[in-house]
């Protein structure tokens, strides 16, 4: 397997998933190389061990890094959220990109608070009486359990409502290409029977962007909707940009490496990834 002197952006999830975020980064950078590593054999990754993903993890990461990656983007919100220091500290001179579930965008910069909407008592502690804006969050099991989401919520529960719903049968259906089928449409209305009266939404899964439009079908154009994926892929971009290394190939490549490719999953790599307009080559091998 050939690589470019101009080296490339790895991804990988243990999926389809991450080709999410591969499109985002396609949109963001046209020229660039990428090397998709979707590591079937230990799909799911949200049903594994923390002391798992960290083995895998580092064992993929290891393996751009051999490569001569010049950035490294874990397009999986649960494997990032098993130990990202622990690989940022493992891999010092590579540039690792994690997915997580981030709330910044709902935030205003300079949000003030009246003295009137605060109140506290060390029964409740401190409380925002204000209406409250509501945001749900949508991931697999194992990230909703993760500590980097309790966290997180726990860190900015009194300025918005917050749910949190584990959704696995999205990246399944993701995987099965069943996102058209009767069964995946009535378990999607029945997630979201409670929750018509949103604001926010969250993916915190890259297999989720490709489930949008049915979403959309159900929670109307009024709900804010992002995903963990796009603000990895914008981080990217932005490492990239202010480094100056944003390539400008003439013949880019994608690689999708899978080792449990089959003419089916390769008719499947070529629905989801988005390349309109784009002058990418794609490969498919099972090993890089």
């Amino acid at each position: 397997m050939k690589y470019s002197d101009e080296n490339f952006i790895g991804i990988f999830d243990s999926g389809f998933g991450g080709i999410s975020v591969l499109n985002r980064l396609l949109s963001l950078m046209p020229y660039e190389n990428y090397v998709y590593y979707a590591d079937s054999g230990h799909f799911p990754y949200g049903k594994k061990s923390k002391s798992e993903l960290v083995s895998i993890g580092k064992e993929i990461i290891s393996k751009f890094q051999n490569k001569n990656a010049k950035a490294v983007v874990i397009a999986c919100n649960t494997m990032s959220t098993s130990d990202m220091p622990g690989f940022v500290d493992t891999f010092p001179k590579l540039k690792i990109i994690g997915t997580f579930p981030n709330f910044a965008h709902i935030f205003k910069p300079g949000q003030v608070l009246s003295s009137n909407d605060i109140t506290y008592s060390k029964e409740d502690g401190l409380q925002i009486k204000r209406d409250r804006k509501k945001l749900l969050i949508i991931a697999t099991t194992a990230t909703c359990k993760s500590e980097y989401l309790t966290t997180l919520i726990n860190n900015i529960k009194n300025l918005l409502s917050i749910y949190i719903e584990p959704t696995d049968f999205i990246a399944r259906a993701v995987e099965n290409n069943e996102l058209e089928s009767f069964d995946f449409k009535n378990k999607l209305s029945n997630l979201f029977k409670d929750y018509l009266d949103i604001d926010y939404l969250l993916l915190g899964c890259t297999h989720f962007p490709f489930a949008i439009s049915q979403i959309r079908e159900i929670v109307g154009d009024k709900v804010n909707i992002s995903s963990s994926g796009d603000i990895a892929a914008d981080e990217c971009y932005k490492y990239l940009s202010d480094n100056k290394i944003v390539s400008n190939n003439l013949s880019p490549y994608i690689k999708v490496v899978d080792v449990n490719i089959d003419d089916d999953k390769i008719k499947l790599y070529n629905q989801l990834i988005n390349l309109k307009g784009k002058s990418q080559n794609i490969e498919f091998i099972k090993s890089i």
